[in-house]
């Protein structure tokens, strides 16, 4: 679009926001609107950005909570489009996920991942749907852990299953691991075990890399666990050891993994009967925990605590860890009780406020009055908007023109020698202008012809004129002649000096590359550039343009709209 257009359409662009501003104005001076309506205004983009700092970097979940339910609640909007629906799919789940795992309100967090879930498969988000599925098996998992079930959950693993298999069909390979990382959690014995084996094979399968996080500690997991339930304790517990390495690697859930590792561990210890040294390793996992105010790990580690001073047969022992799991479960339970009770209170307070919001937003219909009152000038807008979309589709039209007519010069011409259009007339009767340049040379006209047979064969071959280095001292090289003599029959017969015959037929190959996006539609302009000897992009499309008017990106669209 040519530079005046542009500045114009600017300027209009400019005027709308001023009068849509001035409506705001208005409206703002008009109604006293709290922090939380100034909230609901933010875009639905800048809400889930200002979540994920809120609860990933500040640790102010309230806050995060409050940007993901607005967003959760724009999903009663018909007039969404595809990238919003996602963003409040994304939303819903971050709410059940925030509604597990810090506040411990389970039916809050179902009914989050419920909606999420519908909402993704209503639209086809399948990477949505692996997060999803993950948060919806950890509230399964979590109970069980919670009331101190030993039994594996089927509603957790089935959960995870699919969550694996939306990670590995979207390629979201963060998922995907972690998911079969929380299947070797889940397992208890070789039953359990034999369910996973699948979805490990398939796993171990997977062609990724270390910039997946959680893939090296996973694949250590994996190795270990398959050992231990093969019996072969001590390579399960080199393994476990690789892992706990693996893991001090890892920067978010760092902890949680370097615990996992050492409980494994013990595990591993406590059946071959070093009991010392798996008791060693748990108190080491209780005061990680007790560091960072773990009180879930806390929990499951007071009760393996337990459970391996039973097996050494110290009773007293293990009574007193059974009674620090019990009182430190129910001070966890009674915490979430009344966490759960203080946010049910702010999220009454929510919804309070998201009534008075939609009653303000009820009186903003004033501002239709205002609006009418722009019509006269929306109509000039439009009028001049309408004008520059003539003025678009004029040049549009010219630059396919030039595409279209570098097409059917690609189909029907080469660079034709001049001698051959003249037919009978000598070489140097041709350009009387080039004739003091070559007096005296002891070409005859015979011989000429010959060498020209030679530069033609040469020029013609796109692998040998495409050399970055390629030359005229090559081309001479390549004729087995004198430099001079090759420059003189260049000249005379094509009526054009070696650089411009050079660039045509580079050009050339491009425009034939650049129209042809089925074989070569995976290359980019630079690729195809360097392919074809251009030293970098400015100079291929300086040299392009010169030679068919328009430029190589204006040609490749015109290709892939052909």
């Amino acid at each position: 679009m040519p530079y005046f257009a542009l500045m114009f359409k600017k300027q209009l662009y400019a005027i709308l926001i001023m009068l849509l501003a001035s409506v705001m104005m208005l409206e703002a001076n008009a109604y006293n609107v709290n922090q939380y309506n100034q909230w609901v205004k933010v875009s639905t983009e800048e809400l889930m950005r200002r979540g994920q700092d809120y609860l990933q970097n500040k640790g102010w979940v309230d806050s995060a909570m409050v940007c993901y339910s607005i967003v959760a609640n724009r999903v009663q909007n018909n007039n969404l489009e595809s990238k919003e629906k996602y963003q409040i799919a994304r939303a819903l789940n971050n709410l059940g996920y925030i509604y597990a795992t810090y506040y411990y309100d389970f039916q809050k967090a179902y009914e989050n991942l419920n909606k999420s879930m519908e909402l993704s498969k209503l639209y086809g988000f399948d990477n949505n749907l692996a997060y999803s599925y993950l948060n919806m098996a950890s509230i399964f998992d979590n109970r069980n852990r919670l009331f101190a079930n030993d039994a594996l959950s089927t509603e957790a693993l089935d959960n995870t299953k699919l969550a694996f298999d939306f990670a590995v069909k979207a390629q979201e390979w963060n998922v995907a691991v972690t998911s079969i990382y929380n299947m070797l959690e889940m397992i208890h014995n070789k039953t359990d075990f034999e369910l996973i084996a699948p979805d490990l094979v398939r796993f171990k399968n997977l062609q990724l890399t270390d910039s997946v996080e959680m893939w090296q500690c996973t694949r250590m997991f994996c190795k270990a666990t398959e050992a231990f339930q093969a019996g072969q304790y001590q390579q399960a517990l080199n393994y476990y050891e690789k892992m706990l390495g693996e893991a001090q690697k890892i920067t978010t859930n760092r902890q949680q993994c370097v615990i996992k590792a050492m409980q494994q561990k013990a595990a591993v210890l406590a059946v071959m009967r070093h009991y010392e040294e798996a008791i060693s390793c748990l108190r080491e996992v209780e005061h990680i925990a007790l560091d960072h105010s773990m009180q879930s790990e806390l929990i499951d580690n007071y009760r393996a605590m337990a459970q391996v001073y039973d097996a050494m047969g110290n009773q007293k022992m293990a009574e007193q860890l059974d009674y620090k799991f019990l009182k430190a479960r129910d001070e966890f339970i009674k915490k979430s009780h009344a966490e759960m009770v203080e946010k049910s209170r702010f999220l009454d307070e929510m919804r309070r406020v998201n009534d008075q919001v939609a009653q303000i937003q009820a009186k903003h219909e004033r501002a239709h009055q205002l609006l009418l009152m722009m019509s006269l000038i929306a109509a000039i807008i439009l009028l001049a908007l309408v004008l520059l979309v003539r003025s678009y589709l004029k040049q549009r039209n010219y630059i396919r023109h030039l595409y279209e007519k570098n097409v059917q010069l690609l189909v029907t011409s080469e660079v034709i020698p001049q001698s051959t259009v003249v037919g009978s007339v000598e070489p140097n009767e041709l350009h009387d202008e080039s004739a003091p340049k070559y007096q005296g040379t002891t070409l005859d006209q015979e011989s000429k012809e010959r060498l020209f047979a030679r530069i033609k064969q040469v020029m013609d071959d796109i692998h040998i004129i495409c050399q970055p280095d390629f030359s005229l001292q090559s081309l001479a090289d390549l004729v087995s002649s004198n430099y001079k003599y090759v420059s003189q029959v260049v000249n005379e017969y094509y009526g054009k000096s070696f650089k411009q015959v050079l660039n045509e037929q580079r050009v050339r190959e491009a425009c034939r590359q650049l129209n042809d996006t089925e074989r070569y539609g995976h290359l980019t302009i630079e690729a195809i550039a360097a392919n074809l000897g251009f030293n970098s992009r400015s100079n291929f499309t300086v040299t392009f343009k010169r030679i068919t008017g328009i430029s190589p990106s204006k040609f490749l669209k015109m290709a892939k709209e052909k």
